[in-house]
C-alpha cells in the first residue's frame, strides 16, 4: 500500500506526500524558571514510528529541529492540528504553547512562552529523563497565526537563537510586533490572505517590509480569508461573519496545500541544512497558483553546509545513468534514514526509475512541482 500511495504523490508531483514520519503527540507543562516557575503548557507533536497519543519517537539517531507555533486570539491549538501534523510527518517536533488564551491575553508573555520553548526544547536533547533525550537538533524556528504571528516577532526579540521565522496572518501586538519585526534579523516566511477583514494583508506586507534580513519572502494567498489558517475555528468565523468577510471561494484545504508547499522547503532549508530546498522553494514560488508574492533575497547570510546524503536527479532519462545526477553521484539502491533524493529533471523530461529502488523508512523522496517521476523498475518505501 505504501509503494502505491508513494507511486500516486509522485504522478501528482506533490513533495508532501513522500513523508516518512507518523505522527505522535503528547501534552506536556514546561516550566520556565526565569519568570518566577512560569507554567508553558504545550501540545507537542513529533515524528513517530506509529501515529497515537505518547507514542516513542521514531526509532534510530536523526536529530529533528523544533518548530514553535502561537495561536490566534482565542483559538485553541486543536485549528492547528492540520499544520502541527504536516510539520511532524517532515522531520519537525512542533510544539504549541497553550497560554494566554483567555479574552485578554498578555501578548509579551505569549511571545515570551514562544521564544522560551524554542530554547528550552533543544535543551532536552541532553536531557536523559526527557523522552525526546538525544533527538532534538539545535535548530528552531518561531511561528504563528493572528495573534500568536504577532507574537512570534516578540520571541525573537527574547530569543536571539531562533533562525527562522514564519506566520500566517499575523496581528499586531502590545508590544509592538512591527517594532519586533525591524529587529529580526532572521530569514522571514510572511504569509497573508487577500480577503482578510480582520487583520488586513497590508499589517503583514508592513511587518515584511520592515524585517532587516536580506533574505525574505512574503506571500499572499489570494481569496484567503483569515479563518482559513485556523482551519475555520468556529469563534474565528463568527468574528469574521459579523464583520462582512467570511465567504471565498477557497476551502481551508486549499490554503493549507499553498501554504505548505512553500513552508516546508522553507523549513527544510533554514533547519535542517537541505540546500536543494531553497531552489525547491524558489521554483514553487513561480509555480504555486493563487498567490502574490514578494521577495528579496540580493544576500544571504546563512550558508547551507550541505548535505552529503542528497543525491539530486537533474538529467533526464534512465535513473542508472551517472550523468543524469549532480557530480555523478548515484544514490544507493537502499536510500538510508536521513538522505534525500531530489527528482528535478531538466525541462519537460522524465526521471525514469528504470532500477530497483528501496527508500527506507527516515529517509525522503522529493518531486520538483511541475516534474515527472516514470516507474518501469520497483520502488519501495519501507
Amino acid at each position: 500500500m505504501k509503494s502505491l500511495l508513494l507511486s500516486i504523490c509522485i504522478t501528482l508531483s506533490i513533495s508532501v506526500c513522500s513523508q516518512s514520519y507518523q505522527t505522535g503527540h503528547r501534552t506536556i507543562s514546561f516550566t520556565d524558571i526565569s519568570r518566577n516557575n512560569r507554567a508553558v503548557a504545550t501540545e507537542l507533536y513529533y515524528p513517530a514510528g506509529t501515529a497515537g497519543i505518547n507514542v516513542p519517537v521514531i526509532t534510530g539517531t536523526e536529530k529533528f529541529p523544533v518548530v514553535i507555533f502561537g495561536h490566534g486570539f482565542v483559538i485553541g491549538t486543536s485549528s492547528y492540528e492540520w499544520l502541527a501534523d504536516s510539520l511532524a510527518k517532515n522531520g519537525f517536533i512542533v510544539a504549541l504553547p497553550v497560554t494566554e488564551g483567555s479574552l485578554s491575553p498578555d501578548h509579551e508573555q505569549f511571545g515570551r512562552d514562544i521564544g522560551f520553548l524554542c530554547r528550552h526544547l533543544i535543551t532536552l536533547d541532553d536531557s536523559a529523563s526527557s523522552f525526546l533525550y538525544q533527538r532534538v537538533a539545535e535548530r528552531s524556528a518561531a511561528g504563528g497565526h493572528s495573534m500568536g504571528g504577532g507574537a512570534s516577532f516578540l520571541a525573537t526579540v527574547y530569543n536571539d537563537r531562533i533562525n527562522a521565522i514564519f506566520n500566517f496572518a499575523a496581528a499586531e501586538t502590545n508590544p509592538s510586533a512591527k517594532t519586533a519585526a525591524s529587529q529580526a534579523g532572521i530569514p522571514a516566511l510572511i504569509f497573508a490572505g487577500s480577503r482578510d477583514c480582520i487583520v488586513r494583508d497590508t499589517t503583514q506586507e508592513r511587518m515584511y517590509q520592515l524585517v532587516p534580513y536580506p533574505c525574505k519572502t512574503f506571500v499572499n494567498i489570494t481569496d484567503a480569508l483569515h479563518c482559513h489558517f485556523a482551519n475555520n475555528n468556529g469563534t474565528c468565523a463568527t468574528g469574521q461573519f459579523f464583520s462582512g468577510c467570511n465567504t471565498s471561494p477557497l476551502s481551508a484545504g486549499n490554503v493549507f496545500e499553498k501554504s505548505t508547499a512553500l513552508l516546508i522547503p522553507f523549513l527544510n532549508y533554514y533547519l535542517k541544512d537541505s540546500c536543494n530546498s531553497k531552489t525547491i522553494f524558489e521554483e514553487r514560488l513561480n509555480t504555486v497558483t493563487g498567490i502574490v508574492k514578494q521577495r528579496v533575497c540580493s544576500s544571504d547570510t546563512f550558508v547551507c553546509p550541505g548535505n552529503a546524503n542528497t543525491y539530486v536527479f537533474t538529467g533526464s532519462g534512465n535513473w542508472s545513468i551517472a550523468a543524469n545526477w549532480t557530480n555523478n553521484n548515484v544514490p544507493p539502491a537502499l536510500l538510508p534514514a536521513g538522505a534525500e533524493i531530489i527528482i528535478n529533471p531538466s525541462g519537460n523530461n522524465p526521471c525514469i526509475v528504470n532500477i530497483s529502488q528501496v527508500i527506507a523508512q527516515g529517509a525522503k523522496l522529493i518531486v520538483a512541482p511541475g516534474k515527472n517521476l516514470l516507474i518501469q523498475g520497483n520502488l519501495s518505501i519501507q
